[in-house]
């Protein structure tokens, strides 16, 4: 018998989560069961273990005469209190193991349709050939047409003596309300670390396994808080008495966050090879793309909270990136068919390169700032790294001579060239200002004021905040040697913009980190 089978819990003090323990033992001690309940919460939590318990206690004799008042109007027992099942029981023992026709369990995603519903109605008008009560367990029943919830609420409404109704899901959001309205609401959640590490300690114990701690929280971080699956990995990582990670390193390697964390450092980097080679490993590894994608999401918006202290941890990226990257990925159809496995995420990804790179200035001439060139490559190796949330000081990157001297202001053709070599040299630690500027044009420039035309609105509101006016006018004075107000005025006509300076203030500002 597999391991998880034989070790479910078998009473109600041994369900793991502690909420749920304590709500189905208040019911209990107030020696109430409603006739319908919904279990809601992720695969491999206890959902049909705790079905089968309450099958198993509803049909103990112990219970029958409070089962007698309560259900079938009979004359109340002194004690109102549910006792737990008897586990050495062999009626409960086929209970616990799903062979009892006490305890009927439906696929709701394979019976979904009315038609099903009204074979459900049917069937449950009779009574159970052993024990008191019957218990349904409808699993998956957000799967259930719209028709068939109706007439699914119907039956809830006035159900049979000897039923009680368990709806399971792993998405309570798709159940209708007039559903959810008629049932007892349990939310079971993933397990904690400590409570899937103490669960699988024991299932060690009773087996006589020996384990390293190390092994056993890294079997718990795979689990992702599902106790089926900690307990399956479990039972493939123990051989001749002991606990052995060799045996399932290719499994424990899809935990993904290596190669997460490979995928999202080239796309910083901008290196479209190591990218390729990475994607390229994870297909010729047949990972899972599913999983891989729910790992890439959890892994970012985990780390998004660290960022914003509402979980503890040390974070890998700075908040503009995980940011930044969660709304990249979400701007795609991850879940569309491709010949090739994670091919959408791979074309979204250099399409992110190839972006970044159209709006990283170029490197100015080594005659006119050669400080800026150097310290423009280290900060580039910098990114994705704790340094890289510290802002390089602009006194370090803007050239202490002036570019241009006074008297040399004529020799520009046109004020597009004189536009240009300004922004040219512009700081390199405040990209999206930079965007902003590369998709302006100077008018004129006139007795200290140059007028400058803008093109969107969004832009004219970021280029006149009082902290872009003095970079600017601190730019204008290092490199121009002119001390200038900036007057921007906007323009009707659009100019033809890349998709760099129309993109959203959430974009630009992770492109100060990022790009």
């Amino acid at each position: 018998m597999a391991w998880y089978r034989l070790y479910r819990p078998k009473k109600i003090e041994d369900l793991n989560i502690g909420s749920v323990r304590d709500s189905l033992q208040r019911m209990m001690q107030n020696g109430k069961i409603p006739q319908s309940l919904l279990f809601a919460g992720p695969k491999g939590t206890g959902k049909t273990s705790a079905s089968r318990i309450l099958g198993a206690m509803l049909n103990d004799p112990s219970n029958a005469d409070l089962i007698d008042y309560l259900f079938f109007k009979k004359t109340a027992p002194k004690k109102m209190v549910f006792s737990e099942p008897d586990v050495a029981s062999d009626f409960n023992r086929r209970v616990y193991e799903g062979h009892s026709f006490v305890v009927q369990e439906l696929d709701a995603a394979s019976n979904r349709r009315i038609d099903d519903i009204r074979l459900l109605k049917e069937r449950i008008n009779l009574p159970p050939s052993d024990g008191k009560m019957t218990v349904y367990i409808l699993d998956e029943v957000h799967m259930l047409t719209n028709e068939a919830f109706n007439a699914l609420l119907k039956i809830l409404e006035e159900p049979p003596a000897h039923v009680v109704f368990i709806l399971a899901t792993t998405e309570l959001h798709k159940l209708p309300a007039t559903i959810v309205s008629r049932c007892s609401v349990i939310n079971f959640r993933k397990a904690t670390a400590l409570e899937l590490k103490q669960a699988l300690e024991r299932v060690l114990v009773a087996e006589k396994i020996k384990f390293a701690e190390a092994d056993l929280n890294e079997i718990v971080l795979r689990a992702d808080g599902s106790f089926r699956d900690g307990v399956k990995i479990l039972e493939m990582a123990c051989k001749n008495g002991e606990l052995n990670l060799e045996l399932i390193k290719d499994l424990l390697a899809s935990d993904n966050e290596t190669y997460i964390k490979k995928l999202l450092n080239a796309v910083m980097q901008k290196e479209e090879q190591v990218l390729a080679k990475t994607f390229e490993e994870l297909r010729n590894n047949n990972y899972n793309q599913k999983d891989f994608y729910k790992d890439l999401f959890e892994f970012l918006h985990k780390d998004l909270l660290i960022n914003l202290a509402v979980v503890e941890g040390e974070a890998a990226y700075a908040l503009k990136i995980d940011q930044f990257f969660l709304k990249e990925i979400l701007s795609v159809d991850l879940n569309q068919e491709t010949p090739v496995s994670f091919l959408v995420l791979e074309l979204k990804f250099l399409d992110i390169i190839e972006r970044s790179k159209k709006v990283t200035p170029p490197k100015t001439d080594a005659k006119t700032s050669p400080k800026a060139d150097l310290i423009n490559d280290q900060a580039a190796k910098q990114v994705g790294s704790e340094n890289s949330k510290k802002k390089i000081q602009k006194s370090e990157i803007i050239s202490k001579e002036p570019v241009i001297a006074k008297n040399k202001i004529e020799d520009f053709a046109n004020n597009n060239d004189l536009w240009h070599s300004l922004i040219k040299g512009f700081a390199a630690d405040n990209f999206s200002l930079l965007t902003l500027l590369k998709s302006c044009k100077l008018e004129s420039l006139s007795e200290g004021i140059a007028k400058v035309l803008v093109y969107y609105s969004f832009h004219k509101e970021q280029l006149e905040q009082n902290k872009n006016r003095d970079l600017l006018g601190k730019a204008a004075l290092e490199l121009l040697g002119l001390d200038l107000q900036f007057d921007f005025i906007l323009q009707n006509d659009p100019v033809v913009a890349t998709s760099e300076s129309t993109e959203s203030d959430l974009v630009l500002a992770a492109k100060d980190s990022l790009l």
